[in-house]
């Protein structure tokens, strides 16, 4: 079995405890004989709230539409977000910005348009949340 375990640790908190108490519970929880320990910046992505929002707006476009899922969020993608051209095998390929990188203002924004493109371009009428309105600022 293997287990990932994470927290945020804070520049102004004690660290050495939730360190050894992680490592504790990774082993005890583990048949492993080794253990990797990585550290980096945390980032504010978008929230589980947002993601759910964005995924029940996605189900419905797509229940409409009639599209895939996936070609739903790949156009959502390439209107909505920042794409930039790379060159691979000599081949110039369209890169397209993940929401799994926003931050929650810029999962805010990108809900906000994705709505608006919806209800407006393609005239569906969302069936949201009542607490919609907070995760779009």
């Amino acid at each position: 079995m293997s287990e990932t375990l994470t927290r945020i640790l804070r520049r102004d908190k004690p660290k050495a405890e939730i360190i050894e108490n992680m490592t504790r519970s990774f082993f005890k929880n583990t048949s492993g004989d080794e253990a990797v320990i990585s550290i980096k910046p945390h980032k504010m992505t978008r929230s589980g709230q947002q993601n759910k929002l964005y995924h029940a707006i996605v189900d419905q476009v797509r229940v409409e539409t009639r599209n895939t899922k996936k070609a739903i969020k790949v156009h959502c993608q390439t209107e909505f977000l920042d794409t930039r051209i790379e060159e691979v095998a000599k081949k110039q390929r369209l890169v397209l910005k993940s929401t799994t990188e926003l931050n929650t203002k810029e999962m805010s924004i990108f809900l906000d348009d994705v709505i608006a493109w919806v209800e407006n371009d393609l005239g569906i009428t969302l069936n949201l949340p009542d607490n919609w309105r907070e995760l779009v600022g």
